[in-house]
């Protein structure tokens, strides 16, 4: 135990952040079974300890922006390096390459495992829209101000004009989708996997020109002048980034737009962090750029790509913020183990954004038979 713990102590160290040290990124450990369980389990069980109150630390997001930085944990395999991978770690890189994670049932029940934690803790936690998503902060001063900002730029980039028909995949709570239809009179449809999801946005959308449905995006029927999907496509599944590419391009008509704002990684992956995949939102995955060139070849061409994964650290930021401040009153729906559980997501994933091992873009596609002329939003 004692050699483990030094080269655990050892590794924090070269990442900048000592153990029990003074500053506020600095990981205070309260059982030192840590080292072990990091050992045999790989960096799922960091989080899995905090939940269990094995750490504390006052910024986390800036500890795991360290850890990351440094290259502590191998992304690949959700070890941590120079303690060895776990068995079943590289068991995970496996799986996927034969088994497709994200078929319609298990969509659906992948789906329902995040979306249905209630309401009122995404209510508690995100804007006046309950966009779940990452906002723009360029000219804005809050949370409201930042999603606005970031849905009437979607707006803008798509060249939405009345009575233009939008298909929005993955409308979440109908925010997007009541906001384009009000302001740019446009008819919009979105679809949502998320049974909660539409029952919420189909109330309030009501008296605005959309229509929300229930269903698969490997369902979508009709023909579309634009189609945007937000922060959705890291729930197609590697596997099906092409048949999802060319089912958007067989529903937009010719001189259609297509924008995709993703989270994304820097390498390609082919499983997503272990931890943020048992708890959060199993059978996700980020896509690089790789990836996403990959799979809209021969079906679009880009004309925008814009990065702001400065906004996804911000935005998540505020988002932990809103939920602390709003935790006693939701409490009695929870326990203290999800309170944890819910910060560590809220402040470990944006430290991906500082350590650029993820990133927030918007990229906007004409179909590739498309010759009408781009004129850039800046």
């Amino acid at each position: 135990m004692g050699y483990i713990k030094d080269k655990g102590v050892e590794l924090f160290k070269k990442a900048g952040v000592i153990v029990n040290g003074p500053n506020p990124w600095d990981i205070q450990v309260h059982n030192d079974k840590l080292y072990s369980r990091l050992l045999f389990h790989g960096s799922i069980a960091f989080g899995e300890a905090y939940v269990d109150g094995w750490w504390d630390c006052k910024a986390i997001d800036q500890l795991m922006y360290r850890i990351f930085k440094s290259g502590m944990v191998d992304f690949k395999t959700g070890a941590i390096r120079n303690l060895g991978i776990p068995f079943v770690d590289k068991l995970r890189l496996i799986g996927p390459l034969f088994v497709n994670r994200q078929t319609k049932e298990k969509s659906a029940q992948d789906i329902k495992y995040h979306y249905s934690l209630g309401n009122n803790l995404f209510k508690a936690t995100l804007d006046k829209r309950l966009l779940y998503s990452c906002g723009y902060w360029k000219k804005a001063k809050n949370l409201d101000d930042a999603q606005e900002a970031k849905i009437d730029l979607i707006c803008r980039k798509l060249k939405l004009k009345p009575g233009m028909k939008l298909l929005e995949v993955g409308c979440g709570f109908g925010g997007f989708a009541k906001y384009a239809a009000d302001k740019y009179r446009v008819e919009v449809v979105g679809i949502t996997s998320s049974k909660a999801h539409s029952d919420y946005a189909k109330k309030y959308c009501k008296g605005s020109n959309v229509k929300i449905i229930n269903q698969d995006w490997r369902d979508i029927q009709g023909k579309f002048d634009r189609v945007v999907c937000i922060e959705m496509m890291e729930h197609v599944g590697y596997k099906n980034h092409r048949t999802f590419a060319k089912k958007i391009y067989n529903h937009l008509n010719q001189d259609g737009l297509f924008l995709l704002q993703s989270i994304s990684i820097s390498v390609s992956q082919i499983k997503n962090d272990p931890w943020v995949d048992k708890y959060m939102f199993p059978g996700t995955i980020a896509l690089s750029a790789k990836q996403i060139t990959t799979a809209t070849e021969d079906y679009f061409y880009v004309v925008d790509w814009h990065d702001f994964t400065e906004d996804y650290h911000k935005t998540m930021i505020e988002w932990y913020k809103n939920f602390d401040k709003n935790w006693n009153k939701i409490k009695g729906d929870y326990n203290d183990r999800f309170y944890r559980l819910w910060k560590y997501y809220l402040v470990m994933c944006p430290a991906t954004a500082l350590a650029k091992t993820h990133h927030l873009w918007q990229v906007v596609f004409a179909r590739i038979d498309s010759d009408k002329k781009y004129d850039r939003v800046c």
